[in-house]
């Protein structure tokens, strides 16, 4: 845990002299703020047992099974022969609270108060971070399969615990560090609705090695820490449907369990997304015309919903993309128009990564499963808020309060704000939505 103690401002006070002051936490777009965006966005209540029967926040309909069906006949006095109608269904969704908490010692505050004492106002620095790690921290449940699982670790990480001290008391490498955010305390499954085998503190994540750091002896409740476990995040009750449902849940190709209380089995395939496995293949200019095939097949030529659609693709797709779409083409250079009349060699590199795929807009995510690439039709999600991210408040609009001992000995000289949101996110169509999976990885 890292309190906002005055030790940890030293560096900002009066007698630093470096005319800039970087922040060494790894941040990136985020698919929340994308939702935010594009997802329909509508407002809606907490669950309630009214009349001893729960009742879910919100329902997202849609037609699961087509009307009148077509026959032959004479017309000639014969029977017409009795009708069918649509089947209609919903999906039902709750709201999952979150909460991102801050706090920072009254000496602290002091100490970087005013231009003359630090470079930084402490409390309004934190207040902004504090809101982009709440960012953070939800950006690793986006991407979850409704248990409150941010990631499993995989069959080639490297799990190592109590192997060495303070920040690096445990650690975990060859896993999607960016899903996780520095100090987060997270829960441990062997497996989803099994028994947690505990919580562990992460000190430090580190996306560039895939590593996460521990302050803390990684927990070993029936069995130590080990690849296949699941990392969830703090308070989940680790069973499916108790999290945010996230893209990999409802963009799944299953055919069996239920999703959002609808049972895949009574309407075989209906629910579920199709899909692209490559194998170990690599993602080539080709695919997007096989993804568009399969989309055509899934919803038809007419649904106006699929010009809505982008990729959600992680940097190693894009860069693999980029590398087959473009770097390994053959570049015919006619001196006298590209290189300016310079004489200099010219720069067939790209200063970012395209922004497009298969011309369609595409969401680079460092969070996105490896080896994955999503086609998501934004029209058809929606976004379900009870409480926007925002400032608690404790309450007549005060948003900062001052800490009680734990020991009981009145109040610490310490004061702590936090930042909320209770949402889920659900999509009408499954169906509708297509994931490639299977990529081979590229050397970066």
């Amino acid at each position: 845990m890292a309190i906002g103690t005055e030790s940890a401002v030293s560096s900002v006070e009066l007698e630093d002299f470096a005319p800039l002051i970087p922040s060494l936490i790894p941040m990136s777009d985020s698919l929340y703020s994308l939702a935010k965006d594009r997802f329909e966005s509508v407002p809606v209540s907490v669950t309630t047992t009214a009349g001893s029967t729960v009742r879910p926040s919100f329902r997202v309909p849609f037609r699961a099974q087509g009307g009148a069906a077509i026959a032959q006949g004479t017309g000639n006095g014969d029977a017409l022969g009795r009708g069918n109608a649509s089947v209609w269904q919903d999906f039902v969704l709750s709201p999952v609270w979150h909460y991102a908490v801050n706090e920072i010692t009254h000496l602290a505050q002091l100490a970087t108060r005013g231009k003359g004492r630090a470079k930084i106002s402490l409390r309004a620095e934190e207040m902004k971070n504090a809101y982009d790690s709440a960012i953070a921290g939800i950006e690793g449940i986006m991407y979850g399969d409704s248990s409150g699982a941010i990631t499993q670790i995989p069959a080639t990480a490297t799990v190592s615990s109590n192997s060495g001290t303070g920040n690096n008391t445990s650690f975990i490498t060859g896993i999607r560090a960016m899903a996780f955010t520095d100090n987060q305390v997270i829960q441990v499954f062997p497996s989803e609705g099994g028994a947690s085998r505990g919580t562990a503190t992460i000190s430090v994540n580190d996306p560039a090695s895939s590593t996460l750091f521990f302050s803390t002896v990684l927990p070993s409740t029936g069995g130590a820490t080990q690849v296949g476990d699941f990392l969830m995040i703090a308070g989940s009750s680790g069973a499916l449907g108790q999290g945010v449902y996230g893209t990999t849940s409802w963009i799944n190709n299953a055919t069996a369990g239920t999703q959002a209380g609808i049972d895949r089995a009574k309407f075989p395939n209906r629910i579920t997304s199709p899909s692209v496995n490559l194998a170990g293949g690599s993602v080539t200019a080709s695919l997007s015309g096989r993804i568009l095939a399969l989309l055509g097949r899934a919803m038809g030529a007419d649904n106006q919903s699929k010009d809505s659609a982008i990729f959600l693709i992680g940097e190693d797709q894009r860069f693999a993309i980029d590398t087959t779409t473009y770097y390994n083409k053959q570049i015919v250079i006619q001196g006298s128009t590209s290189d300016g009349n310079t004489g200099k060699t010219p720069d067939v590199s790209k200063k970012y990564f395209s922004g497009t795929y298969g011309g369609r807009e595409t969401h680079v995510s460092y969070v996105q499963p490896l080896g994955r690439i999503d086609l998501m039709l934004t029209k058809e999600w929606t976004i379900g808020e009870l409480v926007p991210l925002q400032l608690y408040d404790f309450g007549n609009g005060v948003t900062s309060m001052p800490v009680p001992d734990p020991s009981g000995n009145g109040w610490l000289t310490s004061n702590q704000f936090a930042f909320e949101s209770s949402f889920n996110i659900a999509c009408s169509a499954p169906k509708h939505q297509l994931y490639v999976y299977g990529a081979s990885e590229p050397t970066i």
